[in-house]
């Protein structure tokens, strides 16, 4: 995540900034191993986020739980999250990361009847 943000491949040129707070972001990225005492408060952050609010799952763990197969790790965090995109990989490359938030990109562009001509 760090790497797709750096100078060479440059997230800010496509309007994405990185913000820490859930009251002024709009995408939440979930990466890495969610575990089950963690999925509350996941999905208490999501909720804390004005609407329209979208999800990225970035990684194996986050998309399928990965290796984890234990009691205490949820297989997925599409259990209790709405996912919008899934971005494969174990890490995923940056350039991965970058297509995944263009393809979420163009999920936003192509919705009409949800927010309207306000966008």
């Amino acid at each position: 995540m760090m790497a797709a943000g750096a100078s060479h491949n440059d997230l800010d040129r496509f309007g994405i900034i990185f913000r820490a707070s859930p009251r002024q972001a709009d995408v939440l990225i979930v990466a890495g191993t969610v575990t089950k005492k963690m999925a509350p408060v996941v999905r208490r952050v999501y909720d804390q986020m004005p609407e329209p609010r979208y999800v990225i799952a970035m990684g194996s763990c986050a998309c399928s739980g990965g290796v984890f197969r234990t009691y205490s790790t949820v297989q997925g965090c599409d259990e209790f999250l709405p996912v919008d995109v899934y971005v494969p990989g174990c890490p995923p490359r940056p350039e991965a990361l970058l297509q995944g938030l263009i393809k979420l990109q163009q999920k936003i562009r192509s919705e009409h009847a949800r927010w309207g001509s306000f966008r």
